[in-house]
């Protein structure tokens, strides 16, 4: 693609940020009902005061779990996410100040996700750059900067550069765990090629994440262990097919019960990237990739809205027929209008069984079955970027990354 060709891909990716906060900038003002009335909910304004960031007490090292909540400084996600919350905290003096220095400082890392995209896939950039779903959540959680971690993760293996981008999938494990999945198919891809390169590149991620939370484990490990015990004893969210099909199951059944159906079906996809590529010199580490974020997505017992994020940037490196996006993007969109509406229904006008709650459930299971499909469609897509280096089928060429 064309250097203004790229640049008009950003420009639009910004246009979108800037709906995005228009959504949000909705909440700059006393929560009354209105964060749900008007679809304007973020994550971002609630835990500067829940996740005493408002106190800059730095995260983890003074940190502990309480009977179930997270107090003095732990928080619920990974310690380098945590790390950004903390130190744009100190840039704020209330919450509606750190939503705007938050936002400002998330969007260049989905501008740099839209560069990344537009390089490698040219057009089908607007995949993400012009996605519904950018607008919802680009400035809800900060998922921002583990999509960035992880499209430069690709980008860097697009360049031949393949320890690189063990390192940026390490960077993203210690945002949000889920590039973490992408490690084995990549060590998989490399080994193909170089059985030495194979175990440097496995190496190296483990080296970052360990590099990345080592000090805070030194610290605290209490603080540190605090985010995954939260994370444990957690039940099945309203996101998730498990809080309708299951509501009843604890975090005793559930836990196990979850894990072991990411596991299993994980190791499916590697077995099945590894048969249709055999005899071939690289390994399908994209699409095993994409499938394996579709299943953690799919079995998972918690699906928070933003995830979708996640799964965009595949529908450009990988050649998905446009309709899967739009058909995901509609199911994600009345997703969204369901959940917050419903909880306005019910926290501020005493109704559970509303039109919003049948959108949510509706749009629940409809995900779901989209991702099972997706899961299939994602191991047979070739790849946007690189050239054909491993075959399906005698009489079939399917291209993937070098």
């Amino acid at each position: 693609m064309r250097p203004g060709g790229a640049a008009l891909v950003v420009c639009i990716c910004a246009v979108t940020l800037g709906a995005g906060w228009a959504l949000k900038a909705g909440c700059l003002a006393p929560w009354d009902g209105r964060q749900y009335r008007q679809l304007c909910y973020n994550d971002i304004q609630p835990l500067y005061t829940g996740r005493a960031i408002d106190r800059r007490i730095f995260p983890y090292v003074h940190g502990e779990l309480v009977e179930g909540e997270l107090t003095d400084g732990a928080i619920e996600y990974p310690v380098l996410t945590g790390t950004f919350m903390w130190a744009s905290g100190l840039l704020a003096t209330d919450a509606d100040g750190y939503l705007k220095v938050s936002a400002l400082l998330l969007a260049p890392f989905g501008l740099l996700t839209a560069g990344f995209l537009a390089g490698m896939t040219g057009w089908r950039g607007l995949l993400w750059a012009a996605a519904p779903a950018l607008a919802l959540y680009g400035f809800h959680n900060w998922d921002l900067l583990v999509v960035a971690a992880t499209v430069g993760a690709v980008w860097a293996h697009t360049r031949g550069h393949p320890l690189w981008s063990a390192g940026l999938l390490g960077l993203g494990g210690a945002l949000k765990l889920y590039p973490l999945l992408f490690v084995a198919p990549l060590v998989l891809h490399e080994w193909r090629g170089s059985r030495r390169r194979g175990v440097q590149t496995a190496l190296v991620a483990v080296a970052t994440v360990v590099a990345a939370n080592t000090p805070f484990f030194v610290q605290n490990p209490g603080g540190w262990w605090a985010t995954y015990r939260f994370q444990s004893l957690r039940t099945a969210d309203f996101n998730t097919v498990w809080a309708w099909a299951w509501p009843s199951a604890g975090p005793g059944v559930i836990n196990p019960l979850t894990t072991a159906l990411i596991v299993v079906s994980c190791l499916g996809l590697l077995v099945w990237g590894w048969a249709i590529s055999r005899g071939e010199a690289g390994f399908p580490w994209l699409q095993v990739s994409a499938a394996s974020l579709a299943v953690f997505l799919l079995w998972n017992k918690v699906h928070s809205p933003q995830f979708v994020l996640w799964l965009l940037p595949f529908f450009a490196l990988l050649r998905v027929r446009l309709r899967w996006w739009a058909a995901y993007s509609v199911v994600d969109l009345a997703l969204y209008v369901g959940i917050f509406r419903w909880f306005y229904d019910f926290a501020y006008r005493g109704l559970d069984l509303t039109p919003a709650k049948v959108a949510l459930i509706s749009a629940v299971w409809g995900r779901a079955v989209l991702l099972v499909m997706l899961i299939v469609v994602f191991m047979r897509a070739p790849a946007t970027i690189g050239p054909p280096v491993w075959r399906s089928s005698p009489n079939r060429r399917t291209p993937c990354v070098s």
